[in-house]
């Protein structure tokens, strides 16, 4: 019995330290900047579609349209922005800030 006992505080560990290191590198995401048009946005599962790429929305994203703090759902397709985004190791991409531009450098 003893025996069995330590097999599971060994698994548990090994649990607790492979989700902590996911926890790690979800904690550490590199942050990276974009720029582009606008091509879709969902309010309801907070995606938007900038460039032909697709990115997650934080619902805590700060957002600046017409030089005054906005909403998420104040943006509209079409518009032009810069904006910054989390990188995660899944490759999920998820903005944190965006702001609306006259013009973009690599539209």
């Amino acid at each position: 019995m003893k025996r069995w006992n330590m097999i599971a505080r060994a698994a548990l560990l090994v649990c607790l330290l492979m989700s902590g290191q996911a926890w790690a590198q979800e904690y550490n995401a590199p942050e990276a900047e974009g720029e582009g048009e606008i091509q879709a946005l969902d309010f309801g599962t907070y995606d938007t579609i900038i460039n032909g790429t697709q990115y997650a929305v934080n619902p805590n994203v700060r957002v600046e349209i017409g030089g005054s703090y906005g909403a998420f759902t104040m943006l509209e397709e079409g518009m032009l922005v810069e904006f910054t985004f989390l990188q995660f190791s899944d490759g999920r991409r998820e903005i944190n800030f965006v702001r609306e531009v006259n013009q973009v450098e690599e539209y």
